[in-house]
């Protein structure tokens, strides 16, 4: 057995050393990523060198890069890329069968675009100012790389017209001078700003342009177009700010395209300078039918201002305006009527026949309704009588006015030829005694047709009329205002309502309810007298002596004809009654019985009077007492 071991072992160390010796010379591979040192971005499309094989590749997309069956050794990297310092990587060693992994940061080199001045010295901005007659400035582009530029130069400002290039190559080390002008007109007020932007395949740059507007422009306002005719129309503007300096001209623009300018107009309006700020111009020669779009303007300083607004407009004939005056004369029961109208504008062309349609559906027109002419042109008032109408019926009137457009009407009025009932009122009742009063009524409207016959009906029924057992009393006359007639067979112990009435081929017209109870005939029955310019009504004498206290208390006690104001006469008006007595009527004067209280007090004692003699005394005894009331 250890004879056949040995070998074994012999034929294996032989193996181990022959495929050792084998994987010695496998070949092995280089790979690595290619990135900006600074941002950390890959870079594509770089070369990339190997030495000392002279192995050549470029990274892909990603920056990517790889050399494969190397023979193991040493080898180093040159890596180039345009805009790029060129990148030299240490001893990188190749083993057999595997990757050595190669990383490289690449530094970008300064760009070779530069924008400078005259003496090569680096700017950033064109300032112009705010002088007028400054419009141009110039500035150079400097080549400071090692190789050709291919540049190129945009720009976005309107103000900015004009750049003498804005592409082409430059050579290493050469300067290219550009000029930039601009158009002062287009500045806004204040500072202009804006940037020009430089590319190139070295590197880019942006350049700030900078230019002051010190004229501080009008601003202004177009207002709407008005008295738009077929071939005129009334164009109006408002300025809004004068501006600094003052504008010196102002006027209109106007055109077949948006937003018209001094260079686009039809035509320019100007309008005379005056202190008011809204101006208007009548323009004249237009097209029917064709949209125009106008715009106010001003100049300050030789710069032009526009409103931001436009307002468009289309001439075109146009429909007269007239208005249908309400109808105030009317006769219902002679079937007549004044109807009146009135033209504002004559339309465009002017119209060539008016007058007034009418029927019994709203809205008439001339073609489907009564028509009647009215003979006369231009603006103002016109009408005619119209007769032949029917009473009972309503109609509905409309002026109108024809011309080449068409027929405008006013607004529908309505003649209403209903009949219109009479107004009346029953007024106050005159009670002369018990049995005797004077009705009075008021006819406000007499109607139409006229009303044919007026009075009083009254009863003791509750709504007294012409169609139950009223007595109908009959006043004469036809005309409007107060009427009345005598009523003098009055039961003194009935209540009577009583009503006003007029008679009309319409129909009864009723005024309101008036009621006279027989409580309120025997109050108006009593006794009057005046004190210092007031009336007064005296109630009967109560009938028995009483203390002062109870008199007071009586009177306040007392309600008679619905009132229940009944005072105690003072000191003053007993002694005013005392020398009425005889129209008074109704007072004892027979010795120890002729005495009567006042309300007036002394004291704890109370003024009374004497109705024999008239003397008044101060005490605290027993009298008569007759009660007062105010009517006015």
């Amino acid at each position: 057995m250890k004879r056949r071991i040995l070998p074994i072992i012999i034929l294996l160390v032989f193996v181990w050393q022959a495929c050792e010796k084998e994987e010695e010379n496998l070949p092995g591979t280089i790979y690595g990523v290619v990135t900006d040192k600074a941002t950390g971005e890959h870079v594509k499309s770089a070369g990339v060198e190997l030495s000392p094989v002279s192995l050549k590749t470029i990274t892909g997309t990603e920056g990517q890069f790889e050399f494969t069956e190397l023979v193991p050794g040493n080898y180093t990297l040159l890596v180039t890329k345009t805009g790029y310092a060129d990148y030299a990587s240490n001893t990188i060693e190749v083993k057999p069968a595997q990757t050595a992994q190669s990383d490289i940061q690449m530094e970008l080199l300064p760009p070779a675009l530069k924008v400078v001045d005259d003496n090569r010295k680096e700017i950033s901005e064109l300032d112009f100012g705010e002088a007028e007659s400054d419009v141009a400035r110039s500035f150079n582009l400097f080549n400071d790389g090692v190789e050709t530029l291919e540049w190129q130069i945009t720009k976005t400002a309107e103000w900015i017209t004009q750049i003498s290039k804005t592409e082409g190559e430059l050579k290493a080390g050469a300067t290219q001078s550009l000029i930039v002008t601009i158009d002062r007109s287009k500045l806004t007020t204040g500072v202009n700003s804006t940037t020009i932007h430089i590319t190139s395949n070295n590197g880019s740059k942006q350049l700030r342009v900078v230019a002051t507007n010190g004229t501080v422009l009008a601003t202004l306002n177009t207002l709407d177009v008005s008295s738009i005719k077929s071939s005129s129309a009334v164009f109006n503007g408002e300025i809004l700010t004068d501006g600094s300096p003052a504008y010196t001209e102002r006027g209109f623009v106007y055109g077949t395209s948006s937003m018209p300018t001094l260079e686009t107009t039809v035509a320019k309006i100007t309008v005379a300078l005056t202190e008011n700020k809204t101006y208007s111009a009548t323009i004249t020669g237009l097209e029917t039918d064709r949209t125009y779009y106008v715009r106010a303007y001003a100049i300050n300083s030789g710069r032009v201002a526009y409103s931001t607004n436009e307002i468009s407009f289309t001439p075109c004939m146009t429909l007269p305006v007239l208005v249908t005056h309400p109808i105030i004369e009317k006769s219902i029961s002679g079937g007549q009527a004044s109807l009146s109208g009135e033209v504002s504008d004559a339309g465009d062309p002017a119209y060539t026949g008016r007058g007034f349609v009418y029927g019994e559906m709203h809205n008439p027109t001339v073609d489907s309704d009564a028509k009647v002419e009215v003979s006369g042109t231009g603006t103002g008032q016109f009408g005619i009588n119209l007769s032949e109408l029917v009473m009972g019926k309503v109609y509905y009137v409309r002026a109108y006015a024809t011309n080449e457009r068409g027929t405008a009407y006013g607004e529908e009025v309505v003649l209403d030829m209903n009949a219109v009932m009479p107004e009346v009122r029953t007024g106050e009742v005159e009670i002369v005694d018990n049995t005797t009063a004077v009705l009075y009524g008021t006819i406000d409207n007499a109607g139409d047709p006229a009303y044919t016959e007026r009075g009083f009906v009254y009863g003791t029924m509750l709504l007294p009329s012409l169609e139950n057992a009223a007595t109908k009393i009959v006043a004469e006359g036809t005309v409007l205002g107060v009427f009345n007639a005598e009523v003098s067979d009055l039961d003194p112990q009935e209540t009577y309502n009583i009503r006003a009435y007029v008679k009309s081929q319409a129909g009864v017209v009723y005024g309101e309810i008036k009621t006279i109870a027989p409580e309120f005939r025997e109050y108006m029955s009593l006794p009057m007298f005046v004190h210092n310019g007031h009336v007064y009504r005296v109630y009967p004498d109560l009938g028995s002596e009483m203390t002062w206290s109870q008199a007071v208390q009586a009177c306040e006690d007392l309600t008679f004809a619905g009132y229940d104001d009944w005072i105690l006469p003072s000191k003053e008006i007993l002694n005013t009654m005392y020398l009425y007595k005889d129209e008074i009527g109704g007072f004892i004067t027979t010795a120890n019985n002729e005495y009567y209280w006042s309300a007036t007090q002394y004291g704890y004692s109370s003024w009374f009077q004497s109705f024999s003699d008239g003397r008044q005394y101060c005490s605290n005894g027993r009298y008569r007492v007759r009660p007062v009331r105010l009517e006015q």
